[in-house]
């Protein structure tokens, strides 16, 4: 395996990287290897609407109310009126 070396990151970031390293009980280097393999492998064309508006909220502001599904009874639209070719 080779390495990498990532230099100049954000200390907030790097914090919050830590802080998600101890909650998964990985250390560092194992938490940021698995967070780029997820990001690589799920990219943002396998996430759904409602996925990507949820992840906009901050954690501490989400609920079991927060929902982002559109009700599937929603009426057609009307029909155009045809046009003349």
């Amino acid at each position: 395996m080779s390495d990498l070396l990532i230099r100049n990151i954000d200390s907030r970031l790097k914090r919050r990287l830590e802080a998600s390293a101890r909650s998964h009980r990985r250390s560092l280097s194992e938490e940021a290897r698995m967070l780029l393999k997820k990001a690589l492998l799920e990219g943002p064309e396998k996430r759904g609407m409602g996925t990507a508006l949820l992840e906009l909220v901050p954690k501490k502001y989400r609920s079991d109310d927060l929902i982002f599904e559109v009700p599937r009874d929603l009426s057609k639209p009307p029909d155009s009126p045809a046009r003349d070719s």
